[in-house]
């Protein structure tokens, strides 16, 4: 596997290494699982004492840019490079602190930063657990320099576990952001979940099974859903899950149960996968983006994957 070292831009000041991994280090002709077709995929390292703990997800329509968030309150960016059409590496990672209200980075406990959704053209949602809330980022060219404007939660948002609080977020065809929790302290089989616009949050559930649980959400192109979920446990390991909720679907009040599209074991390249995006290329295809979150350990890895959907 061929490593690329290349020097990042001042903003970062520091060296990185992308290494192409295959979906299958036993089997190098794995292109294949479930629903999906492998596309390419890479794992990222830097020696920036910031990098790591990349919890969400988001990838421009072109596919260029990359922007995700971290565990300890920094946004990440970067240009996406392609080979022949798959994923083949990226350059210029940029990293700056996520701001707060008063226009300055953030500190322990507000710092858990683990949802990021689109707002309109020019604005980002993130959701934060901790100390559980939403702020928007507005601004142009990147919103990502921009102050927090809070958003009014529901009250309930507040009595979800620590470290349970929302992590699957995503901009809804209609506008609306569709966000769901990663636990709850009270239904069994079930986290909470909401639908905002505006001030106005109307609940939902979705179906959780197997110690599995949401992790992230992107949009596809058709206005369904798709979801990254993820278990672990030192006796069975490591397990990965995606899954696709219907458009029509999604109402104040469902009950949300994925149809599984693929499922990722410890037999293939896998690690800790809190992030997804999608977008649609100029051929038509529908590409899917995953990014695990290394929890700034030298034991795991963060992974860039893209896979082609073709479950219809």
């Amino acid at each position: 596997m061929a490593i690329l070292t290349l020097l990042c831009m001042p903003a970062a000041a520091a060296r990185y290494n992308v290494t192409a991994v295959s979906l299958d280090e036993d089997d190098l002709d794995a292109t294949v699982v479930g629903g999906l077709t492998w596309r390419g995929g890479i794992a990222i390292t830097m020696d920036n004492p910031r990098f790591g703990g990349l919890s969400a997800l988001r990838v421009s329509r072109d596919g260029r840019r990359l922007t995700a968030v971290t565990d300890r309150g920094h946004w990440f960016q970067a240009e996406l490079e392609y080979r022949d059409g798959n994923l083949s590496g990226l350059r210029n990672p940029r990293i700056r602190p996520i701001l707060g209200p008063d226009g300055k980075p953030l500190s322990r406990p507000w710092t858990d930063a683990e949802a990021l959704a689109e707002a309109g053209p020019d604005g980002l949602v993130v959701a934060f657990e901790q100390v559980h809330r939403l702020w928007r980022y507005d601004g142009t060219p990147d919103p990502t320099m921009a102050r927090a404007r809070p958003i009014e939660p529901p009250g309930n948002l507040r009595e979800l576990p620590n470290n349970g609080g929302i992590e699957a977020m995503t901009r809804l065809c209609d506008g609306t952001l569709l966000a769901i929790a990663e636990q709850s302290r009270t239904r069994q089989g079930f986290v909470p979940g909401w639908i905002i616009s505006g001030s106005n949050w109307w609940p939902l559930r979705y179906r959780i099974e197997a110690g599995l649980r949401p992790t992230g959400a992107a949009t596809l192109p058709d206005c369904d859903v798709i979801f990254i979920e993820r278990s672990f446990s030192f006796l069975a390991g490591l397990d990965i899950r995606i899954g696709r909720v219907a458009a029509s679907a999604i109402q104040a009040g469902a009950e949300l149960a994925p149809k599984i599209i693929a499922r990722l074991s410890n037999s293939l390249t896998i690690d800790n996968f809190e992030g997804i995006a999608a977008r649609r290329n100029d051929a038509g295809e529908t590409l899917i983006y995953i990014l695990s979150d290394d929890n700034f350990s030298l034991l795991q890895r963060t992974l860039l994957f893209m896979f082609r959907l073709d479950d219809g």
